[in-house]
């Protein structure tokens, strides 16, 4: 029986139009990224820009409410709370409402262009609900921060130029406190006199060593034996050319004694004159310490300097001292995030190896058209707050201009200007003007802020256990303004002043009480006025206020007296340690000046008188062989002529 076997084939089915092998899993990827987008990505993005926030500010940074919309290409942030790292139960400012939309046309370029947002409802120093965390100080890495930097030196440069609390040292000195038990303490450690004592050891080996020496110069019995020899050379009228030789000879030979013994007093003289100036030189050096302890010892019992500029340091240090810190932690801040070309950071790079060679001139081209789109732009930013809102809520109006990625590009600077006031912190007047301009070389941030009137309550100024002065009420003004080259060199310039001052004055001594009290009542204005220029962090600050020169008026002759007994017990109390020293080691200088003076250079006169008498009667010598040579051939020549005139007859 044959088996015969069928190859059966499946028939092929006819694909229709729709592909659903590749459309389902297409739409279900579609759907799981709708759903994500509705369903967690505005709570992801809002929990990220937390947490930027966080550790680009340092604080807590809360947002209530944020919603994205795809097909408007919005977005809309609500309730952004930014934590006060000072105040943590505060917020350092509060924005009740931020909301923008792109361009689609820029989106599909991949960037961001917002023609028109809005920030509205801004608050300043509202209590929070629970107090925010703060970010904990990075570990240390072994190296100062700038803040501990600019901290650092401003303190020096307090310490440096104003010392301790001006008027504390004015009301102890009014105190009229016995220094006398202190000053005893002191004496002995005094600089000055270890300095004198040594001086005077050394100044003492110096002397016996130049007494040996002296002694061994030619004595007054040596140069009038010298004297008595030349004296008995003769040095004219001389009958044979030998008796001249030989006269001639003694008195080369007294000469070059005499040369001998001037040569020694010369080189003593030198010496001598060299160590002179040498202890000499030591002796100022021990006067400019003697002058060094008493500024110390003044500076020790707190002598204050009733001058002007310090006492308005003083009193204004404690209020400007807030200002400094946020500057120097948003400073801090800058440094740590933007480029490093921007904040021309030394950071060294590694070296070369083989260096290259010059690059040729070339054109620079810069990607993009102009006006055309940068990576991100925000034309206008309107802001807007309507006090009553919200209780912190001000009446703020205002707008930001061109926020951009690329300022080349669109070709214009970052321009903002608010205004308003804030009725329920009572700050009336309020104007901000800041332009950044990053089309040049160097970036250019201009700023200006005006405050019409702002109420301050309990403001202290100075706080000590001697004094206390404060504003128990007032009214400020103040205006800033200066800008910022190159995110290096700062001009600042702020006005400040204060009116319908109620002071709180208090001092423990009651003349000093009565002073301030006096001086104040007359002073219903206080102006305060701080300008400075440089390169940061070395920017010095010139501060000055009508309070100064009125302090230093009220003060000045009630304080003269103290200070000028102070300083004349102190300058006594030197006197009286290294006085008696000072003046056998200034006898001793004098006893090395006379000698000098004396026994040397009178030698060295001698000498050379006896020198010069030598060197005259050489000379002397001479001339009188000469003259008798003359003669004698004249002789010779007439004996000669007649011995002619006989022979010829004549």
């Amino acid at each position: 029986m044959a088996n015969t076997t069928q190859d059966t084939a499946k028939p092929l089915k006819k694909k229709g139009i729709i592909r659903w092998e590749a459309i389902i899993p297409f739409a279900i990827i579609c759907a799981i990224i709708a759903l994500y987008f509705h369903f967690f990505f505005d709570t992801h993005l809002r929990r990220a820009l937390e947490w930027a926030g966080y550790n680009a500010v340092g604080a807590e940074v809360n947002i209530a409410k944020l919603e994205t919309s795809f097909f408007n290409a919005s977005l809309r942030i609500q309730g952004i709370e930014v934590t006060d790292a000072e105040r943590p139960t505060h917020d350092s400012i509060k924005i009740g409402d931020i909301r923008f939309s792109m361009l689609w046309d820029a989106l599909l370029r991949a960037k961001v262009v917002v023609n028109e947002a809005a920030v509205e409802q801004i608050e300043f120093g509202v209590l929070r609900k629970k107090p925010g965390k703060v970010k904990p100080p990075e570990p240390d890495d072994g190296q100062p921060s700038m803040t501990e930097k600019l901290k650092a030196q401003a303190l020096k440069e307090a310490q440096e130029e104003y010392g301790d609390n001006v008027l504390g040292d004015v009301i102890a000195m009014l105190g009229g406190t016995d220094a006398n038990v202190q000053l005893q303490k002191l004496q002995e450690s005094l600089p000055s006199k270890a300095m004198l004592e040594k001086f005077d050891a050394d100044l003492k080996g110096k002397q016996q060593a130049w007494d040996a020496r002296l002694k061994t110069l030619p004595q007054e019995k040596d140069i009038r034996a010298l004297n008595e020899r030349l004296n008995k050379i003769k040095y004219k009228d001389f009958k044979t050319p030998q008796e001249l030789q030989t006269s001639v000879q003694e008195l080369d030979k007294v000469l070059k004694d005499g040369d001998a013994m001037y040569k020694q007093v010369q080189t003593t003289g030198d010496d001598l004159g060299k160590d002179l100036k040498a202890v000499e030189t030591q002796y100022k050096d021990i006067e400019k310490q003697i002058k060094t302890d008493i500024s110390s010892l003044e500076q020790h019992f707190r002598i204050p300097q009733l001058d002007a500029k310090a006492m308005t340091r003083a009193m204004f240090n404690k209020y400007l001292a807030p200002y400094k810190s946020k500057f120097y932690r948003y400073k801090e801040m800058a440094d740590k995030y933007l480029p490093p070309n921007l904040m021309k950071k030394d950071k060294k790079g590694e070296d070369i190896a083989i260096q290259p060679h010059p690059r040729e001139k070339g054109i620079s081209y810069e990607f993009g058209r102009a006006n055309s789109y940068p990576l991100f732009w925000v034309k206008r930013t309107a802001v807007s707050s309507q006090a009553g809102v919200t209780p912190d809520a001000g009446n703020i109006k205002g707008e930001i201009l061109d926020i951009t990625s690329n300022q080349r590009l669109v070709g214009k600077p970052t321009v903002a200007t608010l205004a308003g006031d804030f009725p329920s912190k009572e700050i009336f007047g309020f104007l901000l003007r800041l332009s950044l301009d990053n089309t040049k070389a160097l970036s250019v941030i201009a700023y200006k802020f005006n405050v019409d009137a702002y109420s301050i309550l309990g403001k202290d100024l100075v706080k000590t256990p001697d004094v206390s002065i404060a504003f128990n009420k007032a009214t400020g003004a103040m205006g800033i303004e200066g800008k910022v080259v190159g995110l290096k060199n700062i001009v600042l310039a702020m006005n400040n002043k204060f009116t319908k001052v109620d002071y709180a004055i208090s001092a423990k001594n009651e003349v000093a009480d009565q002073i301030l009290k006096a001086v104040f009542a007359g002073i219903p204005a206080v102006t305060l006025t701080v300008n400075g220029q440089g390169d940061f962090p070395d920017i010095p600050l010139n501060i000055n206020s009508n309070l100064g020169p009125e302090l230093q008026q009220g003060f000045s002759k009630q304080i003269q007296a103290k200070v000028d007994e102070a300083r004349a017990r102190i300058q006594a109390v030197v006197d009286q340690e290294i006085g008696k020293q000072r003046a056998q080691v200034e006898a001793q200088l004098n006893q090395l000046r006379g000698q000098f003076d004396g026994e040397v250079k009178k030698a060295q006169a001698q000498i050379e008188t006896q020198r010069k008498q030598a060197e005259s009667r050489i000379d002397q010598a001479k001339k009188d062989a000469e003259n008798q040579g003359r003669k004698q051939l004249e002789k010779e020549g007439q004996k000669a002529l007649d011995s002619l005139k006989e022979k010829f007859g004549f």
